[in-house]
């Protein structure tokens, strides 16, 4: 780990616990073990050190949906690529992301930051809600309606099925948050969700 990725790291853990007005340039240059004027050959202040911890947190989540094979939003045929993946796949594709908001450091740790600075800092807050929410909601929304045009879902709202899909996957992100021992029952109780919203909304299943 360079000299960069240490000051990006112990940034992070210190703001996930005090929170970002809490910590001070000196408190992180001891947690990384340098002096407070070696932060800045790296960032120009905590607010950079911020942007490039937020900017490493999407390039991660992008990594991941890469690999869990996920179908894209922009991907004209995105039903028809559902279509091709079978329930215990779809499953696992969920069991990963969830997993990866769960437990990656950087996500985790974020997540934490944001929420605790959400209501003392403006613009912190409108990041919580544009990652965490607002951007989930509307790809998920978009590729809903997908799914209704093509007939794979049944008619309805989109937007508010989004809402009822991933509601309960934020709730228990934040009910097994800092609880990895109960992972197993977390992953169950997630799998026990898409299983009964797909039961809801598969057009399939009401035929």
């Amino acid at each position: 780990m360079t000299t960069k990725d240490r000051i990006i790291y112990e940034a992070l853990s210190l703001f996930s616990i005090h929170g970002y007005e809490a910590v001070t340039i000196r408190q992180i240059a001891s947690a990384v073990g340098i002096k407070e004027s070696s932060v800045y050959n790296h960032f120009e202040n905590k607010q950079d050190i911020l942007d490039t911890i937020v900017r490493e947190t999407i390039k991660r989540y992008e990594k991941v949906l890469q690999e869990s094979n996920v179908p894209r939003v922009e991907e004209p045929d995105v039903s028809g690529l559902y279509d091709s993946i079978c329930d215990e796949d779809f499953y696992q594709i969920c069991t990963d992301i969830f997993l990866f908001y769960l437990k990656d450091e950087y996500i985790s740790k974020l997540r934490r930051l944001l929420t605790i600075e959400q209501y003392s800092n403006p613009e912190l807050g409108k990041t919580f809600k544009t990652i965490f929410i607002n951007n989930i909601l509307e790809n998920q929304a978009k590729v809903l309606q997908k799914f209704i045009d093509s007939g794979r879902f049944i008619p309805g709202d989109a937007y508010t099925m989004a809402l009822q899909f991933y509601a309960p996957v934020f709730l228990l992100l934040y009910k097994y948050d800092n609880d990895h021992e109960n992972e197993e029952q977390a992953i169950a109780e997630l799998r026990s969700h898409v299983s009964q919203y797909n039961a809801l909304y598969k057009a399939d299943n009401k035929r």
